[in-house]
């Protein structure tokens, strides 16, 4: 895998409806493009406003692919984004989540936005983070 990671302090009034708008508009943007397999928002816990976007890029040609729609994600970010603080192009090594962590009901959890219908296995919590499987097809 291959990670994309923007960190950034979001606009005053656009904070909150951004960690719960964000997943949803890239998911919505590239579920239809090759490679993409999921997205992370994860906020500060001593500061609000202070947000990291983790797209998650797999395949034979994820690093290429992260690079090239490094400006798409950017543009989807825009709305709710004060000031860029960084940019990195990761690899990413991950556990397999699902196989090894209890699923838990976010149902009753209306903070947190549904993964995508395309999610193939329900939601891992971890914290406040919430790890979301795309099927492959």
């Amino acid at each position: 895998m291959t990670a994309l990671s923007i960190e950034f302090v979001a606009k005053p009034h656009e904070a909150h409806r951004a960690r719960l708008a964000i997943p949803s508009a890239l998911a919505g943007a590239f579920k239809e493009v090759t490679g993409f397999a999921g997205c992370l928002v994860m906020v500060s816990d001593q500061e609000a406003r202070l947000l990291t976007v983790v797209t998650l890029w797999s395949g034979d040609e994820r690093q290429k692919l992260c690079n090239e729609n490094l400006r798409w994600v950017r543009a989807v970010l825009a709305t709710y984004l004060d000031r860029c603080l960084r940019v990195q192009i990761l690899n990413a090594h991950l556990p397999p989540f699902a196989a090894g962590l209890p699923a838990r009901d976010v149902g009753d959890d209306s903070s947190i936005e549904d993964c995508p219908p395309r999610a193939k296995k329900p939601p891992v919590l971890l914290g406040h983070l919430t790890m979301c499987e795309r099927s492959a097809g």
